[in-house]
């Protein structure tokens, strides 16, 4: 019988630069006297122009990328001073959280109005259907659903009163610059999350765990499950297309996406983990399901893509090291935006090269699904399987 020897060569891209791996930069702009943070985009229903939108330290940004090698910045909001902006849209309206310092509630800017000057501090919610009603004027993070039901993460007041620090549950639809209250869930506090349909995918980093919650009645929200994460500080969570399985980071030096089966809510299950540098201790931060990818603003990583197309082998398949450092700082990349209908992939640089200077960057894909080699691997002498191999 003849032995037949398979010998698999990977040969290096030539055209894999140190810093990058199937994606490219097509232009940046930036703010040299203050550090960024969070990014959405948002897209001109009229004129189609797209644009991106930046919470900095000092303020909130709107800048127009529908050329996105000559950006230009359409106007700028300053506020008070956070390290914590973040960012979601709904219809033509912009809304924005600040944590700790800020002390502004929920900005919502027009975005009709490019000059910048049409925009609302609103820290007071009530229900005109009864008397209840919620006043914060700090919130981590928020969420905007398909239904215009906002979902406000971690808030507090420095009012004396106690608004819930797990969601907060707002109407934008009926009322975009008065959301009307309707409800909360307070069970754990929640540092990010997202909704789809009825189900909310919330982390809740201090418990360490992905919380899976009902929120069809937003007067009695229902746990439908939790699973804790791979480094016990669950910092945010998106499902995917299908609803069949929920991505995670834990926000921690050599932390890991984890993939999670939830067919079956009452007994979630980890399927895979990958980190985009092991032993680095580089720290992930916000993940995003974009159809078969996964793309993650990584800190000092960068902007990492991920094919989840086969969710319990996640593949790393491009990335953009924009930050010159590395280990596990809190620098370089704090968000990212891959949903612009131009595919163009935004993100947004907390500093650049350790000094005070927010940036925009902007994307081309190049990066495709991964390939498999899948199969029984054993030992050639004994033909015993080999564990793990």
């Amino acid at each position: 019988m003849k032995k037949i020897l398979f010998i698999l060569v990977i040969l290096p891209l030539l055209t894999v630069s140190q810093n990058s791996y199937n994606m490219s930069l097509l232009g940046t702009y930036e703010w040299p006297t203050t550090e960024g943070n969070d990014i959405w985009g948002w897209v001109d229903p009229v004129s189609l122009n797209e644009y991106a939108l930046i919470g900095l330290n000092d303020g909130f940004s709107c800048v127009n990328i529908s050329n996105p090698t000559n950006p230009i910045e359409e106007f700028y909001i300053s506020d008070m001073n956070t390290t914590w902006r973040d960012v979601k849209t709904w219809g033509n309206y912009a809304y924005i959280t600040a944590d700790v310092t800020a002390n502004v509630g929920l900005l919502i800017v027009d975005l009709t109005d490019m000059t910048g000057n049409t925009y609302w501090h609103v820290t007071n919610f009530t229900n005109p259907n009864n008397s209840s009603s919620v006043e914060f004027t700090i919130a981590h993070n928020l969420y905007i659903d398909e239904n215009g039901i906002c979902y406000i993460f971690g808030a507090g007041s420095n009012t004396g009163s106690n608004p819930s620090d797990g969601a907060i549950f707002l109407d934008v639809a009926a009322n975009a610059i008065n959301p009307v209250y309707l409800g909360e869930w307070d069970d754990e506090y929640i540092h990010d999350g997202m909704v789809r349909g009825d189900t909310m995918y919330a982390g809740c980093i201090n418990a360490g765990d992905l919380f899976i919650v009902d929120v069809s009645n937003k007067s009695n929200p229902v746990v439908l499950g939790t699973h804790q994460t791979p480094n016990a500080f669950t910092h945010n969570a998106w499902v995917s297309d299908d609803g069949n399985y929920v991505f995670t980071t834990d926000e921690k030096p050599d932390s890991y996406i984890g993939s999670y089966d939830i067919s079956d809510m009452s007994n979630i299950q980890e399927i895979d983990r990958i980190q985009s540098n092991p032993e680095s201790n580089s720290i992930p931060h916000n993940t995003h399901v974009d159809g078969n990818f996964l793309v993650t603003s990584w800190y000092r990583d960068g902007t990492t893509v991920h094919d989840i197309s086969n969710p319990h082998n996640l593949v790393q398949v491009a990335y953009y090291d924009s930050y010159p450092g590395s280990g596990d700082g809190f620098d370089g990349c704090w968000g990212t935006y891959p949903f612009l209908p131009s595919g163009i992939i935004i993100s947004s640089e907390i500093n650049s090269s350790n000094n005070q200077t927010a940036k925009l960057m902007i994307y081309e894909r190049g990066f495709s699904g991964a390939c498999y080699l899948q199969g029984n691997v054993t030992d050639g002498s004994s033909g015993a399987t080999i564990v793990g191999a």
